[in-house]
């Protein structure tokens, strides 16, 4: 069983997976991102992000919420979220899942992960975050801005 992260993206520009696999390289030379075809473009879909020798990578997929698993998992979040009234936190939150074109959906082994992998998994998201207008999420957590929860979500 996995633990999940996500990071919902209002970009209309996914990034190519060549930067992707640069931008990890550049911060650890042990991150390593493995996908099954060459993708140098931004038609990527999922790939595994290697981060240390001896433990099970994060799966790192990538869905679109105009079709299938994203807009399902935009649906559920907002019937999990409920009806805002006047918490101005959930419709911040429920604006910006509206908004969302795209999620990057970290599964992370929760058998197999140590403090190394925590670090990597946020350093990736953090690129989504900075770059692509991403809000994060963390199950069992809740939704993140700037690294400060804004609705917490068990």
């Amino acid at each position: 069983m996995g633990y999940y992260t996500r990071v919902f993206c209002k970009s209309e520009t996914v990034p190519p997976f060549k930067e992707l696999q640069e931008y990890m390289l550049g911060i650890n030379s042990q991150y390593r991102l493995e996908e099954s075809s060459d993708n140098n473009n931004t038609s990527w879909n999922d790939f595994e992000l290697h981060y240390k020798e001896g433990k099970l990578p994060i799966l790192v997929e990538l869905n679109r919420t105009d079709e299938g698993l994203g807009k399902e998992e935009i649906e559920e979040f907002i019937e999990e979220i409920g009806l805002p009234g006047f918490s101005i936190r959930k419709i911040k939150v429920i604006r910006y899942l509206n908004r969302t074109k795209y999620i990057i959906c970290n599964q992370l082994p929760s058998s197999d992960i140590d403090e190394d992998g925590f670090i990597a998994n946020e350093k990736f998201t953090k690129f989504f975050v900075d770059n692509y207008q991403g809000m994060f999420q963390a199950d069992g957590e809740g939704f993140y801005d700037n690294n400060k929860i804004i609705l917490e979500l068990k």
